[in-house]
């Protein structure tokens, strides 16, 4: 028998120690998916004098990625980046969650996750499939959108420790949390540069990169500890070409611009602001609010430039640094 998609699940929980297994029970997003998921050994490939088959096999470190994808509907995925949110008193029925927290700042460490993947595999006759993925980091998080679609979420993984998987599958184990979802969509979308809203946009995207590692040591082939590089966050967005506005963004960096002089950054008391929002108000209201500072815009794309056809903008930026608020009815963070 052919088994599809609803006969599995895919759900996690935030590690309080590197790859020490907690309870998974918040799902990623809405219409969630396994984009790419593998497992190796590093099989080392020994030959020797006077034949040219291998004649053994050693293994190296235990290396696991997984990739999902699923449609923005909660906040709390900002955890694998940020750490745990701080959180405001509830007013008019709407708490307000900060990431990074306000106290802790931008976490200099990587924040791990416990993953379970399980597969309904009973009338097969090879038995259930739980895998339980230990030690998993975000590598990075991208949020994209484009007119006439969803608000979509990549989020790329490696995991350091899986060991051998269960064999029973129980479908009440499916994730709980989050308790509110809202599928958020173009529409959903607000865009702001340099103090200005930008008009017109047909696509967006941010990318959130921790450029983290996993680190390995002698007496065991699976991942002791994680660490993180910079941090960068990268995005572009697309939308129709109005003004010389962007152009001169990207001269002034090249001290070529207008006023002749040399610009760091965009500037603007607010820099870059991506607002996700359901547009309700009161306990209703549910939006994610990015705010970017220190916006440089990376280069300019012009396209469109033909007969009878709309010419747009591209920008590709990157920030030196992000805060995202957000607000909903959950009066603690579903950590």
């Amino acid at each position: 028998m052919v088994r599809t998609g609803a006969f599995a699940y895919a759900k996690y929980g935030y590690e309080t120690n590197f790859a020490t297994a907690v309870t998974a029970n918040k799902k990623f997003g809405l219409q969630d998916k396994v984009g790419s998921w593998t497992l190796t050994n590093n099989r080392i490939n020994l030959a020797q004098l006077n034949q040219i088959e291998p004649n053994k096999f050693a293994y190296g470190q235990q290396q696991g990625t997984l990739s999902m994808n699923y449609v923005l509907s909660n906040p709390w995925v900002f955890g694998a980046i940020y750490g745990t949110p701080s959180v405001g008193s509830v007013s008019n029925g709407v708490a307000t969650h900060s990431y990074p927290h306000a106290s802790n700042g931008q976490p200099k460490n990587v924040r791990s996750t416990t993953v379970e993947i399980a597969f309904d595999a009973s009338d097969s006759g090879g038995g259930d499939i739980v895998r339980t993925l230990k030690g998993c980091i975000t590598n990075s998080l991208a949020l994209s959108t484009t007119v006439g679609q969803t608000v979509d979420v990549t989020q790329d993984m490696s995991y350091g420790k899986e060991d051998a998987p269960a064999t029973t599958f129980n479908g009440s184990n499916a994730p709980a949390l989050p308790t509110s979802e809202f599928p958020y969509t173009f529409a959903h979308a607000r865009l702001k540069v340099a103090d200005a809203v930008i008009a017109q946009v047909q696509d967006l995207d941010i990318t959130f990169t921790q450029n983290s590692d996993m680190l390995w040591g002698l007496n065991d082939h699976q991942a002791q500890a994680s660490y993180r590089r910079v941090f960068d966050i990268t995005g572009r967005f697309r939308a129709s070409w109005l003004d010389k506005t962007r152009l001169e963004d990207v001269l002034n960096q090249v001290k070529a611009g207008t006023s002749g002089n040399f610009v760091e950054t965009a500037g603007g008391t607010v820099e870059l602001e991506i607002v996700f929002t359901n547009g309700q108000s009161g306990a209703n209201l549910k939006t994610i609010t990015i705010l970017g500072s220190g916006l440089a815009p990376t280069n300019i794309n012009i396209t469109g430039l033909e007969p009878v056809e709309p010419v747009f903008e591209e920008i590709e930026w990157q920030v030196k640094s992000c805060t995202v608020s957000c607000d909903n009815s959950i009066s603690a963070a579903e950590e």
